[in-house]
């Protein structure tokens, strides 16, 4: 069945820019959705359609991808962690263990990521 209405590509990629441009910190719905100039409601509808995600889980998939790139950088685990947002390294390590397959300690450029394979 066709969408009644295209996705707004555009006010997703603003949300997407601000999810990224905030992973220190905690983002809401309400945030994202003024970003986006949607109610909270219609913004979580048109995210997941545009992205297959509801917010919260792609703002966790882009915090785990800035760790990896931080940690192949030399960051410790606690610098990753406060720089992406997680409120404790035990927070992150668990993240970053259900969504890679090993602990953030562990991670190099060479380990590969179990979960896209």
């Amino acid at each position: 069945m066709p969408l009644a209405e295209p996705v707004p590509r555009e006010a997703v990629r603003q949300a997407v820019v601000f999810m990224r441009d905030q992973l220190e910190r905690p983002v809401t719905v309400a945030e994202l959705a003024g970003v986006a100039g949607f109610s909270p409601y219609h913004f979580l509808r048109v995210f997941k359609r545009a992205t297959g995600h509801t917010p919260h889980r792609y703002l966790t998939l882009l915090r785990v991808a800035e760790v990896k790139r931080l940690l192949e950088g030399g960051a410790t685990v606690t610098q990753a962690a406060e720089r992406c947002g997680f409120y404790s390294t035990a927070h992150l390590s668990a993240v970053f263990l259900r969504e890679t397959g090993v602990r953030p300690s562990q991670w190099s450029p060479r380990t590969s990521d179990r979960r896209s394979a």
